[in-house]
């Protein structure tokens, strides 16, 4: 069996399905568009990440940020713009060390699809050490190729009307098992913190049915991967790929020293994924959502009179 093959026939096959529901997914906005039950083309099908996020509970960054503040609206907005500060540092590295490694792993396939470039800003340090990462990350794809892995496709657009959600993973292998079974494997490059991945005293468990697993990255992650398979599992019913087997999900953390931690996802956190309803509190997530935008825009709105007020006062003082 030719294993790039069979990857370029399932290539297409996805690509047919994606057009049967008029499914496609637009960077700018980070918005998916499928056709719903009725026909419709709609954009409010949540994504992986949105779907798991039923599963835990959201950082509270307003009420903590308030508190840490003394209740003080100004001092609240210095916190929060540099936690949110801080977070856009991580993601601008991730986001080139991502796109370097998919735009390198797909010339080794003869770069089959342009690589969508995303926007990132990367000073000097955040270069060096995704440098690090990306060497790091290619001998992951080293790995995988000793273990007789051959690429399926990166960043595949994957949706079901069925399933209700929608979603792209990293990165998507074929291989075979040592009965010469035919299977699929997802992977994922993540670049955090290594202690975004461990356990603090502060560390809740995760919801139900996850309850057994902490609430750190790495929980996150055991559930997100299972997710995407279980659309492409999904994708592949009613074709000649409808039996192939799924072999199971690997979290592949890159250090910033050029570290290299493969986590693989427990068999049974990948059964659950598989069975369960995939949106049990999605309405609940989609409230919290809306409520949150709601209070954001009225701290702003706050802060915004605060000064206002500040400026006329002083403005007053001075005539």
């Amino acid at each position: 069996m030719d294993l790039n093959k069979v990857s370029s026939e399932i290539r297409d096959i996805i690509d047919e399905k994606q057009k049967q529901v008029s499914l496609s997914f637009v960077e700018e906005t980070h918005t998916y568009f499928i056709k719903d039950k009725s026909g419709d083309v709609v954009t409010n099908y949540p994504s992986v990440s949105t779907v798991i996020s039923q599963f835990y509970t959201p950082f509270p960054d307003l009420d903590n940020s308030y508190k840490k503040s003394g209740y003080d609206i100004v001092k609240q907005d210095e916190i929060l713009k540099e936690w949110r500060g801080t977070a856009s540092y991580a993601t601008n590295m991730g986001s080139r060390v991502h796109y370097i490694l998919e735009k390198k792993l797909l010339e080794l396939y003869g770069s089959y699809k342009e690589v969508r470039k995303p926007i990132f800003e990367c000073n000097e340090q955040q270069t060096e050490h995704g440098d690090n990462m990306i060497e790091s990350g290619m001998r992951f794809v080293d790995l995988m190729h000793e273990r007789g892995a051959v690429l399926l496709d990166t960043e595949m657009v994957l949706g079901s009307v069925d399933l209700g959600y929608t979603g792209q993973p990293d990165k998507v292998w074929l291989m075979k098992n040592q009965k010469g079974e035919l299977g699929i494997v997802i992977t994922d490059w993540k670049t955090n913190k290594p202690k975004n991945f461990e356990v603090h005293w502060y560390t809740k468990k995760m919801l139900p049915p996850f309850d057994n697993y902490d609430d750190t990255s790495l929980g996150h992650y055991y559930v997100q991967l299972p997710m995407y398979g279980r659309l492409l599992m999904d994708m592949l019913k009613g074709t000649k790929y409808e039996g192939v087997k799924f072999f199971g999900c690997v979290v592949v953390h890159l250090g910033v020293g050029g570290e290299l931690t493969e986590y693989r996802v427990p068999k049974e956190v990948i059964n659950t994924c598989f069975s369960m309803e995939p949106l049990p509190r999605i309405e609940h997530v989609f409230e919290y959502k809306q409520i949150y935008e709601e209070r954001e825009e009225s701290r702003k709105r706050k802060l915004t009179e605060l000064k206002n007020d500040d400026n006329q006062n002083w403005w007053s003082s001075k005539k």
